[in-house]
This record gives structure tokens, sequence and C-alpha cells, in this order.
């Protein structure tokens, strides 16, 4: 009986936590809304810069993504660069036909001093938020999901990494890469 109402309890958490990632978007970025929303502090990847130039491979798969519908802008305004006011290295949008559905912010350690603490910081966030998110390997990586939204934290030696998406989309997209 003690492990049935465990498993009620776990199932009933898990179900709560679905239902907030669905409900609550990750620092007030809205998936699913357009890409001229944005645009005024986006700077859209076109496959024409240096770097890519000087790799034509990364150039071939940009261009195959834009013709795809798929677009990848760094963002440089101050609204949703940051989360719980903990501002990235680092913000990345991804649009689909348009539509934005998955970003990323990267905090990089040559910018934070103490960037293990601010991983456990920032997952301490989430989790108030979200609920206790699935560790899926301890200390590195928690997942909070629904059948709508996925949301990650990773953490390595060098980065701490938050991705948030659209499940649906994202899986579109990968199928036409």
């Amino acid at each position: 009986m003690k492990y049935f109402i465990l498993i009620l309890l776990t199932l009933s958490l898990s179900a709560d936590a679905q239902k907030t990632i669905n409900k609550l978007p990750v620092n007030a970025l809205e998936l699913n809304t357009a890409l001229i929303q944005y645009e005024q502090d986006l700077r859209l990847i076109t496959g024409d810069e240096e770097i890519y130039r000087n790799y034509p491979n990364l150039q071939e798969n940009v261009k195959k993504n834009i013709e795809n519908g798929i677009r990848e802008g760094l963002y440089g305004g101050y609204k949703y660069n940051g989360i719980n006011g903990v501002p990235a290295t680092r913000t990345t949008l991804f649009f689909y036909k348009e539509e934005l559905y998955k970003v990323r912010w990267f905090f990089l350690k040559d910018e934070f001093r103490d960037l293990d603490q601010l991983a456990i910081d920032l997952n301490q966030f989430l989790n108030e938020r979200y609920g206790t998110g699935e560790e899926q390997i301890p200390g590195l990586l928690n997942v909070w999901q629904s059948k709508k939204r996925y949301l990650q934290a990773f953490s390595d030696e060098n980065e701490f990494q938050i991705e948030y998406r659209d499940e649906k989309i994202h899986q579109i997209v990968e199928r036409l890469k």
C-alpha cells in the first residue's frame, strides 16, 4: 500500500509539472509566436557569415534549413536574454515557418565566477517554477516535459545551457534536417 501511495504521489507531481510547463512560459517567451515580434533585437543567421563561408558543410546545412523554413537567430535584446534575472552569455531563438519553436540560453564559464553554483541556482528556480524536474543525468541534465512543451537544463564543465521548445514542432524540424 505504501508503494501504491508513493507511485500515485509521484504521478500527481509529474502531472502538475506537465500542466505548469504548458501554462507558464520560460522567461515570458511564448512559443509559437511570430518571428516579426523579435526582429528588432534579432540577428538571423544567413549562412553568409564568415564562419559559415570558412566551413562549406556548415554553410550548406544553414542554407538547407532556410529552404525548409527553419531559421536561427542570435537575440541581442534585454527582455528575453536571461533566466530569473541572470543575463545569459548568448540567447538563440529558433523559428519554423516564421514561428518561434525553440529557445536556448547559454551561460559560459568564462563569464561566471562560479558556474556550478549558477547551475544549482537556476535549476532550483526551474524546480520551484515548474515542479521538480526529472534528473536524466544526475547533476548534469534535468528535464521538464509534457506532450506539448520540453524544457531541459544541461551542465558541463564549460557551460550551463537551458533549452525550451515546442515538442511537436521540434520533431517536425528534426525530420527535415
